[in-house]
Parts: C-alpha cells; sequence; structure tokens
C-alpha cells in the first residue's frame, strides 16, 4: 500500500512512527493481556498501489479492469491518478519522485496480490478471453476444492486475481462448515428464478392463512447505492395465533419472529434459485418451548415445500 490515501489528502504519509506504535511489539499498549475486541469495519475502503508510470497504469487498469478516472492529483513527493470501480472500490495509482525502479515481486513483504470477487464460474472463463485479447499476461483458470482463480499481471508486474468461491453446499466438508449447515438451517432448491418464488412463496403463505409482513429486495438497495448484487430477497412472514403464545411463553423468541425466508440465485449460475430458512424444529431447544408451542411454528416447513414445488396449486 502506498504512503497516501485514495482521498488525496495524503494523510497516511505523516509519520505514525513517531507516535510509538512501530517496534513496541504492542506490549506496551496494554494488550499484552486481556486482548480487546477490535472495532468494526464494512469492508476495503480503498487500495493504493505504487506503480513506475501512473498514467501508463491507470490507462491499462481502465481498458483492462473497466475503472473510470476520477481524478489526478500532484504531491511534492509523488502524482496520484485516482480510479472507481462500478462496486464502490476505489482505486489509487502513485508514481514516487523516488522510485527505486525494479519490478514488482510478491516474496518481498509488502503486497502478495489483489484478488477480485466474480459471481459465477463461467465469468473466469470470458476473463480469460478478455485478457488474451489484450495480451496481457495471464495463468490459465485453475480449479481447486473451494474455487477457482486466474492469476494476471499489472503493466509493474504487480499481481492481480480474478477469484470465484465454489457456493458452500458444493465444498468438501469442514468442522466449520459442518456447524454452518447444521440442521439449524434448512436449504431447498427451486426450479423457478427467484421473482416467481417470491410470488409463489406469497401466494401460499396468503392462501394457508399467514401473514406476509415484508419483502427486502436486498438487491435492489445495492443498486440503490451503486452496487451489483445477485438477486437476493427476504420474506418475511408468519401467524400471529401461532406466533403469539409461543413469545409470551419464551419473550426472547421475539427476536426470531416472525420467520424470515432467503430466496437467492443460484451460486454457480444455474437456473432456478435456492430457498432458506431457520429451523422451527431448532427453536424448541434454544428457547425452552413445550411440543405444544414449538409445534405451532413448524407450519413454515409445509409452506416452503409447497412454493418450491411449481406443480403443486397454492
Amino acid at each position: 500500500m502506498s504512503g497516501t490515501d485514495s482521498s488525496g489528502t495524503g494523510l497516511s504519509g505523516t509519520g505514525l512512527s513517531g507516535t510509538g506504535l512501530s517496534g513496541t511489539g504492542l506490549s506496551g499498549t496494554g494488550l499484552s493481556g486481556k486482548r480487546p475486541s477490535a472495532p468494526g469495519f464494512s469492508g476495503i475502503g480503498h487500495l493504493d498501489l505504487s506503480v513506475s508510470q501512473v498514467e501508463a497504469s491507470a490507462a491499462w487498469y481502465e481498458q483492462v479492469l473497466g475503472l473510470h478516472r476520477l481524478r489526478r492529483v500532484e504531491f511534492p513527493d509523488r502524482t496520484m491518478v485516482v480510479l472507481r470501480h462500478r462496486s464502490g472500490l476505489i482505486v489509487g495509482l502513485n508514481q514516487h519522485a523516488a522510485f527505486p525502479g525494479g519490478r514488482f515481486d510478491e516474496r518481498r513483504a509488502g503486497l502478495d496480490h489483489v484478488g477480485f470477487s466474480v459471481e459465477h464460474r463461467a465469468q473466469l472463463d470470458e476473463w480469460q478471453q478478455w485478457l488474451a485479447s489484450l495480451g496481457v499476461e495471464h495463468s490459465p483458470v485453475a480449479d481447486s476444492a473451494v474455487g477457482s482463480a486466474l492469476v494476471f499481471r499489472d503493466p509493474d508486474h504487480i499481481q492481480l486475481e480474478m477469484w470465484w468461491s465454489k457456493p458452500a453446499q458444493d465444498r468438501p466438508p469442514t468442522s466449520a462448515s459442518a456447524n454452518l449447515a447444521s440442521p439449524n438451517l434448512v436449504e431447498r432448491s427451486s426450479p423457478a428464478g427467484v421473482e416467481q418464488t417470491v410470488q409463489r412463496l406469497v401466494q401460499v403463505a396468503n392462501a394457508s392463512g399467514l401473514t406476509v409482513f415484508a419483502t427486502v429486495d436486498h438487491s435492489a438497495g445495492a443498486r440503490s447505492v451503486g452496487m451489483d448484487m445477485p438477486d437476493t430477497r427476504v420474506v418475511i412472514l408468519g401467524n400471529p395465533a401461532a406466533g403469539t403464545p409461543a413469545m409470551l411463553a419464551a419473550p426472547d423468541l421475539a427476536l426470531d419472529l416472525p420467520t424470515r425466508v432467503l430466496v437467492r440465485e443460484r451460486g454457480d449460475g444455474g437456473p432456478g434459485s435456492v430457498v432458506l430458512f431457520h429451523d422451527p424444529a431448532a427453536l424448541k431447544d434454544r428457547y425452552g418451548l413445550s411440543a405444544s408451542e414449538a409445534g405451532r411454528l413448524a407450519g413454515i416447513v409445509d409452506i416452503v415445500e409447497r412454493a418450491v414445488d411449481v406443480r403443486s396449486d397454492a
């Protein structure tokens, strides 16, 4: 990462080693005892790279990765061009006056590579064809048990990567994934797309006397802030006649009710959609419900089963 930030303020090149934070091993800060929780952050805000020829690199990133140029900033010791991708990622390219020469080498301390995610495996083949058409140095697409990668280099030999992650259900089982894929989470496949499956779910719920409280369109929310997201929707539904007695017995159950049913695109880009919801049977032990109280909540399973079966009638 460069000694500046992509906002063009140059604040990260102010010499933080003078604050006593460098070379201390953190033992002098009180962190050697009970370890506190780190403050949260929402993702990568920007990425700064040091390059040898800033204009040539800016043109390369515009053509190859589809970034668009925001501004050029002149500092006393460097020139920076700031670009933005449609996903929201900001990339700063910095040409330092004291550039020592030589090409990037990931074996040195510092940056190893930058990875970009794609939604579908087939997109890696498209990227491979695109890079080949531009004469960009790249590897073949390499498949592994957890995903696939396509590696390529920018004009300064910085290693970049397009990465596709396999859907969790297609990966080899591990102890961690086994916990995540516990009986608490029920998954069903729908032959219909997200839109039709959501409509079907709402129709079946209404016909069964349930209340559909809301439908949350996460992908629409992403588009509203200039980001792309696979079609992802959550249908919030329930039956107050069934849920109220259970919540009176276990007030904290209100955290899990009404039931939320997730409908999203398949991770492999295939036809149909995926439907997921928390198993109502797991609520019995979690909240200490009686068999009759838990039984009133089990109707959601039948609702989803009927919704994903496009042959059945609501």
